[in-house]
């Protein structure tokens, strides 16, 4: 609000001008298929916060954060969630998906390294509604759900 302040300051109706628009990111069911694809594993964290409604000093809505990982990685030290929707949340993961491969590279050389699979991981259902139910279920508590090849695994923060 200062830097609204600073620099309408002398300018006759000054106006700011804010646009919201969803990032372009692939669904949450094409990014688990690309993370199973390379042998890693997809955590996705929500947590719902649509019951705080009546406190203003509460977080509202639903937070998310999607982590690309390697297989059997704890999640414990996953970031909580902070992204507003699950599209920013994609899209931060797949901007940082460059180190996250890097990271992912095993230091025994005679350990193989995951390479895409052909023919391509068979398509994924789309796990965002039961995402979304398992969260409203739990209001307040990050809810993770980790995809791996070895299969699924769900936790709840508390």
């Amino acid at each position: 609000m200062a830097y609204l302040r600073t620099a309408s300051a002398g300018q006759p109706g000054a106006r700011l001008l804010v646009l919201a628009a969803t990032p372009d990111v692939p669904p949450l069911a094409e990014v688990t298929r690309l993370a199973l694809g390379l042998h890693l594993g997809l955590a996705v964290t929500v947590a719902d916060h649509r019951h705080h409604d009546d406190d203003p000093t509460r977080l509202h809505g639903q937070r998310w954060e999607v982590d690309i990982l390697t297989p059997g990685a704890p999640v414990d030290r996953l970031a909580p969630p902070v992204r507003p929707s699950l599209e920013h949340a994609i899209g931060f993961c797949l901007e940082s998906l460059d180190s996250t491969l890097a990271a992912a590279v095993p230091a025994d050389p005679a350990q193989p390294i995951g390479a895409p699979q052909h023919p391509a991981p068979p398509a994924v259902p789309d796990p965002l509604p039961l995402l979304t139910r398992l969260a409203h279920e739990y209001p307040g508590h990050p809810v993770t759900v980790v995809v791996e090849p070895a299969g699924c695994r769900a936790y709840l923060h508390e």
